[in-house]
């Protein structure tokens, strides 16, 4: 299976709707993206047929995902779409000497906060929020400069630098009648199964990404599932 690791946003998405809320991950044949919405918590009173705490659904339109969800599910989305390109314009600037330093997480978002606007509601978990991104930032950095996976938590705390990864699990450990996921299988059915990202080689987060897809129908399940 070829993998395309850490696809541009508007490689995967059709519009910028959630840009500061998905992380584009990797992608693979077919124009199959593994994404997570790691850094926001859910308010479940917004969740739709289309998106939910479990799962978001998506149309596969020209290789790309298009969302016909609730925004609202992602608590904070607002405050995390005024402030992203902040966080992207800081790291694109200094992000090879947080890399260098081997910045830790929480220097980091003493630093950072500095910079962001004040919060007028107390919808985002701010803390949980930057040092999503930072970590995922440190790891895409660290994978482009030096061809190293999953090694973010080694470089910033540093911890075990971890096993060799398959980056996408394709044995069918999350098995087309649910096995492994807590959710109505009904949901799933008729799709086949794609793969699996682990959650915490990409961020601290161990919330993975287990892909499914019906490919006449051009329809994408994109499941939360934490280890």
């Amino acid at each position: 299976m070829e993998i395309k690791m850490y696809p541009a946003f508007n490689e995967v998405f059709t519009n910028d709707e959630l840009l500061g809320v998905f992380y584009p991950l990797c992608s693979v044949e077919k124009n199959l993206h593994f994404i997570s919405s790691n850094g926001l918590w859910m308010d479940e009173q917004y969740q739709t047929e289309d998106n939910s705490f479990e799962y978001t659904k998506f149309d596969l339109k020209n290789g790309k995902y298009d969302f016909k969800g609730d925004i609202r599910l992602y608590k904070g989305y607002e405050y995390a779409k005024k402030t992203f390109s902040i966080l992207e314009n800081d790291f694109n600037k200094n992000g090879n000497d947080y890399l260098k330093n081997r910045l830790k997480t929480e220097f980091y978002i003493e630093e950072i906060k500095k910079m962001l606007p004040a919060q007028t509601k107390e919808d985002i978990d701010l803390k949980y929020y930057l040092q999503t991104f930072y970590e995922f930032s440190i790891n895409k950095l660290n994978y482009n400069l030096n061809g190293e996976f999953g090694k973010f938590s080694h470089i910033i705390k540093g911890g075990y630098g971890g096993n060799q990864s398959p980056i996408i699990y394709d044995e069918e450990k999350y098995d087309e009648n649910g096995g492994g996921i807590n959710i109505n299988v009904d949901i799933i059915k008729g799709y086949y199964y794609v793969g699996a990202v682990i959650g915490y080689e990409f961020f601290t987060d161990g919330n993975d990404s287990v892909l499914y897809y019906k490919e006449k129908e051009s329809r994408i399940i994109s499941i939360n599932c934490y280890s």
